[in-house]
């Protein structure tokens, strides 16, 4: 990949309306600052990848205090998917996800995930009927976890049954997640 890796505006802007709704602390917007990010002034157009993972980073023990920080990273990609279905077009990209199933969803995923960024590749495997693996160029452990709870967030806003996302393998490149659901009766 030759391009800069980066996170697009609306990105970064639908992380702290949806984690923060109240609006950001001011304790964690000063933490932003340092690494660039002026919550308080328009939003560049986008963020390298390594401000995106300590946007993370920083705002999971705030809007997750009582959490371990991979427990909150995941939350945080959770909340974030969460809040997007509330909106009129997470609303509408739902329900046609719905529509696809869980597989078909998760093969759309680098798709998905673009809208987002500019750098994401992902690679799928069918492991069963009701579970697939897919790897994530992601290197950053925060982006790890948080993109965990995206996915599984993702599968249950597109109407799979009891999915669960685990972390199977990391490696220096990126991220194996196993997604299983349950087949519908």
């Amino acid at each position: 990949m030759s391009e800069t890796p980066l996170i697009f505006n609306h990105t970064l802007q639908g992380l702290f309306a949806r984690t923060f709704p109240q609006g950001v602390p001011a304790e964690l917007k000063a933490k932003l600052r340092t690494v660039g990010v002026e919550l308080d002034k328009p939003l560049l157009p986008a963020y390298p990848v390594q401000t995106w993972a300590r946007c993370v980073e920083f705002s999971a023990p705030v809007a997750f205090p009582r959490d371990r920080r991979e427990v909150a990273w995941r939350k945080l990609g959770e909340r974030m998917i969460d809040g997007y279905q509330d909106s009129m077009i997470g609303g509408a990209m739902f329900s046609m996800l719905r529509l696809l199933g869980p597989r078909r969803m998760l093969l759309r995923a680098q798709k998905n995930f673009r809208t987002g960024n500019n750098y994401t590749e992902v690679r799928t495997a069918d492991v069963s009927p009701t579970a697939m693996d897919l790897w994530f160029n992601e290197t950053e452990d925060a982006l790890r976890h948080f993109t965990a709870g995206l996915v599984l967030a993702g599968m249950r806003v597109g109407g799979a049954e009891e999915p669960q996302v685990d972390i199977l393998q990391v490696d220096p490149k990126g991220v194996t997640l196993r997604a299983t659901w349950k087949q519908k009766a």
